[in-house]
């Protein structure tokens, strides 16, 4: 029996959501069809393709070498379908995009909704994470591309400069360095409220104020924007974040900015894509109209 279309999307789902149940419900099959679709697949290759992690499936190092050649596949067909089927320069499917929060919370979600209006036949499914976990899920191919904060080195990757990014010091408007230009040594004995490890901000600043000889107190730790805010609104220290998710409370006066002679916060955004995985015209067009849109330069 050769290997079939249905048993290679089936895999592709299941490295994609990491559980049968949730690859079953994209593919509108039962989770017993998914399961056996699957095991008759890894029977067919004579290897496992995946590792159980509590309730997660993760990919091993056979699947992992699978997983490029089936997503080739299955877009080789999609094109196929498309070619015949669809009207000439119509674009159809889901791409798949990860972003890092800052860029996917205050940039993409807003242009996502806007290309999928402009393409009634495309659906974006946008997963928003920290750095790290996003280039996890460029490598892995659970996303064609990917938006990131921080710095990215891993050889398997393009990576390119796609926009840039100020970040700010803030603390509440009654804090006695408010509105302040102030040196570095003057945030010693501070304390912080940082992004969570893993995040490009994080790393970015804590990266650039140790060079100033800056020591980062921390005492509270978030995986949100929203959360870091509230508890500098709180007086629970200062922090640090894009310009971008900051601004509306500065303007509203319920957050202050702090300038730090030296510290350099101006940051470079990058759009990475893996280097085996074949470009595609919908991920082509979508980063077009990123750009086009006005988030391909720097922010005013």
């Amino acid at each position: 029996m050769r290997i079939t279309l249905k048993q290679l999307a089936i895999f592709e789902a299941i490295a994609r959501t990491g559980q049968v149940a949730k690859a079953a419900q994209q593919m509108n099959l039962s989770a017993p069809a998914t399961s056996m679709a699957l095991a008759e697949l890894e029977k067919q290759i004579d290897a496992r393709l995946f590792e159980r992690i509590g309730n997660k499936l993760r990919l091993n190092s056979q699947g992992s070498l699978l997983l490029p050649l089936a997503t080739e596949a299955i877009q080789k067909v999609e094109q196929i379908e498309h070619l015949f089927n669809a009207p000439e320069q119509s674009l159809h499917g889901t791409l798949n995009v990860a972003a890092s929060s800052t860029i996917g919370n205050f940039l993409l979600a807003k242009k996502s909704v806007a290309f999928c209006q402009q393409h009634t036949g495309v659906k974006v499914d946008l997963d928003i994470d920290n750095t790290h976990a996003v280039i996890d899920a460029v490598l892995e191919f659970r996303s064609e591309i990917g938006f990131i904060e921080g710095d990215c080195v891993d050889s398997r990757l393009k990576v390119q400069p796609w926009h840039r990014d100020k970040l700010v010091v803030f603390c509440h408007p009654a804090h006695p360095l408010a509105g302040k230009t102030v040196q570095p040594e003057q945030l010693n004995d501070q304390f912080w409220v940082m992004r969570e490890a893993g995040s490009g901000t994080r790393d970015y600043f804590i990266r650039n104020a140790n060079a100033l000889n800056i020591r980062v107190q921390e005492r509270f730790s978030f995986s949100t924007p929203e959360a870091i805010k509230q508890a500098v609104k709180q007086g629970a220290g200062l922090a640090v974040l894009s310009e971008l998710t900051v601004q509306k409370e500065v303007n509203r006066k319920e957050l202050a900015v702090i300038n730090v002679e030296g510290l350099a916060l101006s940051r470079q955004f990058y759009l990475i894509r893996h280097k085996s995985r074949q470009r595609t015209t919908l991920s082509d067009a979508f980063v077009e109209f990123c750009e086009k849109s006005g988030m391909g330069s720097e922010v005013d």
